[in-house]
């Protein structure tokens, strides 16, 4: 049977209507798909997507045909935030998940604050926001993230008026047990509400969505139930 994406958005905005969070933003996660994919996600009523290769992002986004300045697309990097190419990342991003590094974040709101100085791109991209990413499952797997107490001991964490922090983000275990997930994301709102009431907080992908929105996700980010089998190799312009 082919994969409907219409279906597919129809079906999880049921399911977050009943379950009384219509307030959950989805993030359609792209990466490996073409542009033409984004536009068609865009046609039928998504506006935030993300990417976890700044350099797949970087060729891919300008080829992005939709365009409202009034409307706009709201990208999300949910990789690792690395030092190397935190610089690159303001203006092709508006969303940083996967924030684990105080230097990394240094050089990320310097560059921000640089180029929003010169932008003349819509009010409503800016400031900026990120979210640390937060490491709950003690897998050698899971890349990046910090602990609960390396975040606790933390000073302050970098911000300025084009860069925002706005809440947390972590990753469910791999085994995708129903209760090990539930007891990581429980785990993440609680460090949210203690540290950040109010805060974003996003958790839950394609297999376990459900269970993060009932532990008070306020962001999903959801890549094969909504574009189908991820292509094999990252999107490459021909």
């Amino acid at each position: 049977m082919e994969h409907s994406s219409r279906t597919a958005i129809e079906e999880i905005r049921r399911s977050l209507i009943q379950m009384g969070r219509e307030d959950v933003t989805i993030v359609a996660v792209s990466k490996t798909h073409g542009p033409e994919r984004i536009d068609e996600l865009a046609a039928l009523g998504l506006r935030d997507f993300g990417e976890n290769r700044y350099t797949e992002a970087r060729d891919k986004f300008p080829e992005v045909k939709y365009n409202s300045p009034e409307d706009p697309l709201i990208y999300h990097h949910i990789g690792p935030l690395q030092s190397g190419f935190a610089r690159n990342l303001p203006g092709l991003f508006q969303r940083v998940h996967g924030a684990a590094s105080v230097s990394a974040l240094e050089k990320l709101a310097r560059a921000a604050l640089k180029h929003a100085s010169e932008t003349t791109e819509s009010p409503a991209l800016w400031p900026m926001q990120y979210l640390i990413q937060i490491r709950l499952t003690g897998e050698d797997t899971k890349l990046g993230g910090m602990s609960p107490q390396e975040f606790l001991s933390l000073d302050t964490v970098p911000e300025n008026e084009a860069l925002k922090f706005r809440g947390f983000m972590t990753m469910g275990p791999e085994n995708q047990d129903p209760m090990e997930t539930r007891e990581v994301f429980h785990r993440l709102r609680e460090l949210r509400d203690e540290c950040l009431p109010g805060g974003e907080l996003s958790m839950g992908m394609s297999g376990d969505w459900q269970i993060a929105v009932e532990e008070g996700a306020t962001i999903i980010r959801l890549g094969s139930v909504l574009f189908g089998r991820r292509k094999g190799e990252p999107w490459k312009k021909d």
